[in-house]
């Protein structure tokens, strides 16, 4: 899964303003050996956070809008299934972008294996 995000004014991507370039794709990529525990409930995971500009290949060099390819994310402790704790952390992810970035429309998408 990835998140989807458009901004109908387009992109920065490295210094250069982008207003053609109105989606991009973040992928949460977690380091699960960089995880501290917050509380009984939830952990906190190490994740990069690459990114993908017009379907390209996934690159965390890219700086889109000054999104860091580095991010601490939570979930709970208390789920089984891997699929269900990558959503919670792309959920996370969303949430933070949502609140540093108003005016973006951001989904999570399904793009395939």
């Amino acid at each position: 899964m990835s998140l989807k995000i458009t901004n109908t004014e387009g992109f920065k991507i490295g210094k250069v303003a982008n207003p053609s370039i109105t989606e991009i794709y973040i992928r949460v990529l977690p380091n699960l050996q960089k995880e501290r525990q917050l509380n009984e409930t939830e952990i906190e995971v190490n994740s990069e956070a690459r990114t993908t500009v017009l379907g390209g290949r996934f690159d965390d060099a890219i700086q889109v809008n000054g999104i860091r390819p580095i991010y601490w994310l939570k979930y709970s402790t208390n789920i089984s299934d891997a699929n269900a704790q990558l959503l919670e952390l792309e959920e996370d992810l969303k949430a933070i972008l949502e609140a540093n970035n108003p005016d973006w429309v951001i989904v999570i998408e399904n793009l395939g294996v």
